[in-house]
């Protein structure tokens, strides 16, 4: 798709740098407007605020945010990932609310992030509820399915899924399902272990 660069150039800004999608969807909804690929125009505004846009392709979709400024989809999505709620917080503070370089950047500071102090947004945006104590049950695991490639290489073949159902290994390979009676299980890449009781 070719699009102009001064709309894509818009799209970026307008969706505050949210991703490709957000900036596709920008696109696909200002596309017909007549300022359409003209340059940006940014108007100056109050420092600590984002300017408004100008023109007929001002606007966009943006996530919404939360209380503290930081974008609830983005927090919701950091959290998904394993982060808590305050290491997502802080991870999007020091990327001014933007979720990739977020959770770049709470990657390449995990060593970190439990030692650094939390400011009071943070502290207060953290649940107050402890967390369930849960017992951990016995170290022993039996192994359930495991997921392999078929094929030359990586670039070549496909994978194939190979499950324990009623004590027999079945292969899942595509349309064809089978009892599979030697299941390559040391070239597998992935191991799926269910815990014995």
């Amino acid at each position: 798709m070719g699009f102009p660069t001064e709309a894509c150039r818009k799209a970026v800004y307008y969706t505050s740098n949210c991703g490709a999608e957000a900036a596709m969807d920008w696109i696909m909804q200002h596309m017909d407007d007549p300022d359409f690929a003209q340059p940006l125009q940014i108007q100056r505004a109050p420092a600590g605020q984002r300017p408004e846009p100008e023109g007929a392709a001002a606007g966009g979709p943006r996530a919404p945010e939360s209380s503290s400024g930081l974008s609830e989809e983005a927090l919701t999505i950091l959290e998904a990932m394993g982060f808590t709620r305050g290491q997502a917080i802080r991870g999007l503070k020091a990327t001014d609310n933007n979720l990739e370089r977020a959770a770049d950047w709470l990657f390449s500071h995990s060593d970190e992030l439990d030692t650094m102090p939390m400011d009071t947004a943070e502290q207060e945006s953290l649940p107050t509820q402890a967390a369930p104590q849960v017992q951990d049950g016995t170290g022993k695991y039996k192994l359930v399915a495991f997921i392999s490639h078929m094929g030359t290489s990586t670039m070549c073949g496909h994978y194939v899924c190979h499950i324990l159902k009623d004590g027999r290994w079945v292969i899942y390979n595509d349309e064809k399902v089978a009892v599979s009676e030697n299941p390559p299980k040391d070239l597998a890449y992935l191991y799926l272990y269910q815990r014995i009781q």
